[in-house]
């Protein structure tokens, strides 16, 4: 790899650049994790490496990514841990090469060779920044995906996403997703990232959650930018509405104060009502029965259901 000259005046040295590690997770998609390996080959920056963390996949896709992207590192875990657990192997053997940063990247995501400057610069121009993440475009038709995201606790957990773009500079947002997310160092090792009593979603959240409470910010880099396919755990399916259910009454139980937390649980039975009675009318008993499991299974302190107990 050899990287281009940095293209602000007071950017590191080529030599200077922080190291960072990228961690991707994958799961029995070889095809996609294929192709973000092979944009990930030709980026312009001079310390950098790939770890692949393989969450328990058994299509021998792990084995069929190592054998032919041997750049990269590859961790095997025995079975799906979820996203959070799954990631940290990864995160953790990125802090123990020394990384001075960690890229959490989604496998279904396409990256420009010059996605990941724009990202470190950000950090550390900032002394007060735990993380920083880019402009997400969809895959297919280069929409704008996310341009950053905002958590709405006191509205039971919802949380939107800015479509376009607020500012040339970085600018401030309540939460970066996890598929394009640059961390700190210090700030993974003195907070609890990532979070492991989330399987799926709410890891982000629950980071920026964090950096608050350390008095730090979530920033979007605007030129940093990636191709997005978002897969199929977007879908407003069975899986995602269990994690769904069960997340946020994680979050409540372990980042709100005890008066904040009465008021989330208000919103959040309200947010349940309104849903019921859509999914009701719409003869969707399929997502009547994933919250009414998730709910239970939250204060049963069960094991997390697998994707495939949804299908």
């Amino acid at each position: 790899m050899t990287p281009a000259t940095a293209t602000t005046t007071d950017a590191p040295v080529e030599t200077d650049w922080p190291s960072v590690t990228i961690v991707v997770l994958t799961w029995e998609n070889y095809a996609d994790t294929a192709e973000c390996l092979e944009t990930l080959r030709d980026v312009d920056y001079p310390t950098y490496d790939v770890v692949v963390v393989d969450n328990g996949s058994t299509d021998g896709s792990p084995e069929r990514l190592a054998s032919e992207f041997e750049w990269c590192e590859f961790i095997f875990n025995d079975e799906n841990l979820g996203f959070a657990r799954g990631n940290n192997p990864g995160i953790e053997r990125a802090l123990a090469e020394g990384a001075d940063y960690v890229l959490l990247l989604n496998n279904d995501t396409a990256v420009p060779p010059d996605f990941l400057r724009p990202l470190v610069e950000t950090a550390e121009s900032h002394d007060d920044v735990a993380a920083v993440g880019g402009v997400q475009y969809r895959y297919d038709t280069g929409a704008i995906l996310n341009a950053g995201s905002r958590f709405f606790p006191y509205l039971g957990g919802r949380v939107t996403t800015y479509q376009d773009v607020r500012d040339r500079d970085p600018y401030e947002v309540s939460y970066v997703p996890s598929s394009l997310l640059l961390i700190d160092r210090e700030f993974i090792r003195e907070n609890d990232i990532l979070y492991e009593g989330y399987f799926l979603g709410m890891e982000d959240v629950d980071l920026a959650v964090q950096a608050r409470q350390s008095e730090k910010r979530v920033l979007i880099a605007p030129e940093s930018t990636i191709r997005h396919k978002e897969g199929l755990t977007r879908d407003r399916s069975p899986f995602m509405v269990y994690h769904w259910m069960r997340n946020r009454l994680t979050f409540a139980a372990s980042r709100l104060p005890l008066v904040k937390r009465v008021v989330f649980y208000v919103m959040f039975l309200a947010t349940l009502v309104q849903f019921a009675t859509f999914w009701a009318y719409r003869g969707r008993t399929d997502l009547l029965n994933s919250m009414y499991i998730g709910i239970r299974d939250y204060f049963l302190d069960a094991e997390f259901r697998s994707y495939e107990y949804f299908q």
